[in-house]
């Protein structure tokens, strides 16, 4: 449904202008191109409709207020670690990241209690700015069942699209691949009662500006499925279509599960885009370094 800004002196809101001569057509009105996405129109499931990012902290920081202490007491820990020579300790890995970390605690502590990569994610939906180290714009969340990723996926999504007034979608991949069987096996299953194709059902999830791909490693283990989503984000790519996917674990656990449908495409052109897109993990943005600074003792 088209919708305009209601201040609009055009449409008064409606987004459409309807000319005083019945016989020409009705336009849509030029003010609907800053009206954002609402969240019925960006596919956001109930669950997820009032997520934001104001919303998500909040909720984030009371979840960690437990531990949220203890770990800002380990900062000059951190400090002294990372200003100890490299023969002494060893090299850091994203050394940079480190010291980024720590400059801007002094100014905000929160951001060592945040998600490890969510303040990024944020900088880049509600201001545009973040230098992705591979290109792609591609954001990959993950976290354990009930960590908050799927409800930080649509507060990134609904920024974007406010930010940049285009279009977005959330799909589950879960339901997305058993549509897909579903075209494949509707002799058996009788569900695919619209006769959708596997294209019909990929085509509307091409070239919508941002898509998120909820539970990305929910994927059926059928390989046409694989096959599908994997063409999917093919166009995205080449595309150069920012894509957000959330799951359970990072991309290098989809190389280690036995028999997993997108290793078993053999496919390492999209394995390395996937090891390369920038990370979330749900976790307190301190906590993995608290980690390692500790097994380096």
């Amino acid at each position: 449904m088209v919708k305009g800004r209601p201040d609009c002196p055009h449409c008064q809101g409606q987004g459409l202008i309807f000319d005083p001569d019945p016989q020409k057509p009705v336009r849509v009105c030029g003010c609907t191109a800053d009206v954002a996405p609402d969240a019925e129109t960006l596919g956001l499931p109930a669950r997820y409709r009032e997520a934001d990012f104001t919303r998500f902290w909040k909720w984030w920081n009371n979840a960690q207020a437990s531990g949220a202490r203890s770990m800002l007491e380990r900062v000059p820990d951190l400090e002294e670690w990372l200003a100890r020579p490299e023969e002494e300790v060893g090299p850091i890995p994203f050394r940079d990241d480190l010291a980024r970390l720590l400059t801007a605690l002094r100014k905000r502590p929160e951001h060592g209690i945040r998600p490890a990569g969510a303040e990024a994610l944020s900088q880049w939906a509600t201001t545009g700015k973040h230098k992705f180290r591979h290109g792609w714009e591609l954001w990959w969340i993950h976290g354990p069942a009930q960590s908050g990723r799927s409800t930080l996926a649509a507060a990134a999504l609904r920024a974007w699209t406010e930010r940049t007034g285009r279009g977005g979608r959330f799909v589950s991949v879960r339901t997305l691949s058993q549509s897909i069987k579903d075209a494949y096996y509707d002799i058996r299953s009788f569900q695919n009662q619209a006769f959708q194709s596997v294209r019909d059902l990929i085509e509307p999830l091409q070239d919508p500006p941002l898509l998120v791909l909820d539970d990305w490693d929910r994927m059926d283990s059928d390989l046409r499925v694989a096959a599908a989503l994997a063409q999917l984000l093919d166009h995205r790519y080449s595309e150069e279509l920012p894509t957000i996917l959330t799951a359970a674990g990072p991309p290098e656990t989809l190389d280690r599960r036995e028999n997993h449908p997108l290793a078993r495409l053999e496919d390492g052109s999209l394995m390395e885009r996937l090891r390369g897109a920038e990370r979330v993990e749900m976790v307190p943005a301190l906590k993995p370094w608290i980690d390692r600074a500790g097994a380096d003792r």
